[in-house]
């Protein structure tokens, strides 16, 4: 069951919701184009930052979004 936070599933895309944040920069981590967001010690973090997915109107109003697990979430 997909939890109220959860971004909603994606219909024909090839690709996880939250990769569409990755166009945008994160002011908070500073990340490269293409790459997920940090924690402040180096690992990927486990959502996307807020500053970063908003700028998706598709995930606006979301509360949270995930970075997929093909991303590495609480990795170096």
């Amino acid at each position: 069951m997909r939890s109220s936070y959860d971004p909603p599933p994606e219909r024909g895309s090839p690709h996880p919701p939250g990769t569409d944040a990755e166009r945008h920069p994160s002011p908070r981590c500073q990340p490269q184009p293409a790459s997920p967001c940090h924690s402040p010690s180096g690992a990927v973090a486990g959502t996307y930052h807020t500053g970063r997915f908003t700028k998706v109107p598709r995930l606006a109003k979301l509360l949270r979004v995930p970075t997929p697990a093909d991303r590495g979430p609480a990795r170096p």
